[in-house]
């Protein structure tokens, strides 16, 4: 799972870096909404189950840090990047279907209940996004009527029955792809 939770901070810091680049903030701005988007969901998780919080609970800080300095990466290398907006997509999908994964598993081994862990996976994987969309006053992706929870809920249903990371991702990672590449939608 430290792999898992490595990849899904990387992934969500840049896709909150290149998202603070639309709105043209300075490298501040780079640094806070990447930090709020990779460490988002797994706090608002930790706070539901009334755990600790991930990150204040690391005595050296490293998915704060693992954060910013994918962030401050971000913020000199993303401007060279065309197409920022899919490529924001792409690592939300990839942080998002990552979370979820570990959001799920963390707890249901704290509460071996199927609906409890359902609904903690998800808010850890959608949470990062939510909380940078709120912070760059855009509509949340969760909202848009496109795959995005619910492409996360069919990734960790397929987790429950399989018992499976891959297949899990696979799919919760594929329906989110569909969405971004050929506007998939519940609406």
């Amino acid at each position: 799972m430290l792999f898992i939770e490595i990849a899904g901070l990387i992934a969500f810091s840049i896709s909150g870096a290149l998202a603070a680049f639309k709105k043209d903030l300075d490298i501040v701005g780079y640094v806070a909404v990447g930090v709020v988007t990779g460490i988002g969901g797994g706090t608002l998780r930790d706070l539901i189950l009334n755990r600790t919080v991930f990150w204040i609970g690391d005595p050296y800080l490293y998915s704060l840090n693992i954060c910013i300095a994918t962030a401050v990466v971000t913020y000199f290398f993303g401007r060279f990047i065309e197409n920022r907006r899919n490529i924001v997509n792409w690592f939300d999908a990839l942080g998002l279907a990552l979370f979820a994964i570990q959001g799920y598993a963390i707890a249901f081994q704290m509460h071996g209940n199927f609906e409890i862990a359902l609904i903690m996976g998800v808010i850890t994987g959608v949470g990062g996004g939510l909380v940078r969309d709120i912070c760059l006053n855009r509509q949340p992706f969760i909202f848009r009527g496109e795959l995005y929870a619910s492409a996360v809920a069919a990734g960790l249903l397929v987790y429950y029955l399989s018992d499976s990371i891959a297949l899990s991702f696979a799919t919760s990672f594929t329906l989110r792809a569909g969405a971004i590449k050929f506007g998939w939608r519940l609406k």
